[in-house]
Order: structure tokens, then C-alpha cells, then sequence
């Protein structure tokens, strides 16, 4: 009987570390993300910390930021996908679809822009007025 209790605290301890591993991943590449936006890191860089960020960080906020960051160097592809992946694990988050609004425009795609943007003010008709 006292084995259970080494082996229940053996586990929380476990599962700590490898949360706050999971932390430090993320907090590593939102870092790099920014470091792209302001010119101290290559921008080439951008599609492989773009997919580190959407990996290691569960909050949907911090994935609009890099997505919104990384346009700041012309990286619209990896914003794309960024703000992509935001709307699919939220989709009724508003500020998921205004980045992905923001890429698609930067791309040149318009529509699928302006189609974006409407989701956005349907979540938020007061914050995203015309």
C-alpha cells in the first residue's frame, strides 16, 4: 500500500516537468517569432517557428500575435497557416479570423479576406464596426 502513493507522486512530478517543458517550448518560439518581426532573426526562418509555435502553444492568443508578428516581415504564408490553425481550434474566437482577414489581404486574396473579416464582425458586431 505505500508503494501507490510513491507512484501517484512520481506521476504528478512527471507530468510537471513535462508541462512546464511544453512552457518553455513555447515561450522559445513566441520568442524567435518576435525576434523575425523585428529583423534580429532571419525571416527565412519564419515557416519552421511558425509551425514550433502552433506545436508547443495551446493559447490561441499568442498564435494571432506570431501570425499578425510574423506579416511585419512579409511572411504571409506562415501567417496563413498560424491564423488557420486558430480558427479551427477556435472558431469562435474573433481575433483568429481578423489575423487570418489580415494574411489573406497581405496575400492578395480579397475574398477569402473580406470573407474572414465578416466571421470576425458576426463574433464581435460592436468591437469590429465598419
Amino acid at each position: 500500500m505505500r508503494i501507490l502513493p510513491v507512484v501517484v507522486g512520481l506521476a504528478l512530478v512527471f507530468v510537471g516537468v513535462r508541462r512546464e517543458q511544453g512552457h518553455d517550448a513555447c515561450a522559445s518560439a513566441r520568442s524567435d517569432t518576435f525576434n523575425i518581426a523585428l529583423k534580429r532573426a532571419p525571416a527565412t526562418d519564419a515557416p519552421a517557428v511558425a509551425r514550433r509555435v502552433a506545436a508547443h502553444c495551446r493559447d490561441t492568443a499568442v498564435l494571432s500575435e506570431s501570425a499578425v508578428a510574423l506579416l511585419r516581415v512579409n511572411q504571409t504564408a506562415p501567417a496563413i497557416a498560424l491564423a488557420t490553425t486558430v480558427t479551427h481550434r477556435e472558431p469562435d474566437v474573433r481575433n483568429g479570423w481578423v489575423a487570418l482577414s489580415l494574411a489573406q489581404r497581405k496575400a492578395g486574396d480579397a475574398r477569402a479576406a473580406d470573407a474572414a473579416l465578416q466571421r470576425a464582425r458576426q463574433l464581435d458586431p460592436v468591437g469590429l464596426r465598419r
